[in-house]
């Protein structure tokens, strides 16, 4: 791991955020520009590419099998289900079992909390995406920080089964130290 290099974690991220909803090789090595600020070359693209599906044969098999039939609805792995008038895009139909599930625990993880929270004094100030914000007295800022680290999991562990589920909780004086 002391290997990894800042712009490895930032190729790593391209790749995986990327491909995950079907990008082909141009479209990766455009995303990993803009939005990590990664110059890939198109061979180093495909090269990436063709070694993720090998290494992740399942996310291959479920991008075949969902290409393969024209849907206009999907569903989160609560059962939530997106619809579109008419046949819904590849991008879409992957999109919304990963975000919305994602979307699913965050939400079960917050109608947990405030029990939970009850005797540390904090409180729920906001949401990001996947991230929960508290807002805690210093004095119980671990404690805290123990709770929503076991509510994350639980909340996962819910949908998620046996896939291993890990969080990331930081402390700091305001949200830009996360």
């Amino acid at each position: 791991m002391d290997q990894v290099t800042a712009e490895d974690r930032q190729s790593a991220k391209a790749v995986n955020f990327g491909l995950i909803y079907a990008m082909g090789a141009e479209g990766l090595r455009g995303y990993a520009r803009v939005v990590y600020n990664v110059d890939l070359t198109l061979e180093a693209a495909r090269r990436f590419r063709s070694t993720f599906f090998e290494a992740y044969s399942g996310i291959a098999e479920w991008h075949g099998s969902t290409a393969a039939k024209t849907r206009s609805e999907a569903r989160t792995l609560s059962g939530r289900r997106r619809k579109w008038q008419s046949a819904a895009k590849l991008t879409e139909l992957l999109n919304t079992p990963v975000q919305g599930t994602s979307a699913d625990i965050t939400k079960k993880a917050l109608g947990l909390l405030p029990q939970r929270l009850a005797d540390t004094g904090g409180q729920i100030i906001g949401t990001v995406h996947d991230e929960i914000i508290l807002e805690v007295p210093e004095k119980m800022a671990m404690e805290a920080a123990v709770i929503l680290n076991e509510i994350m999991i639980q909340a996962g562990k819910a949908y998620l089964g046996k896939v291993p589920v890990e969080v990331d909780v930081t402390i700091g004086e305001t949200w830009a130290e996360k």
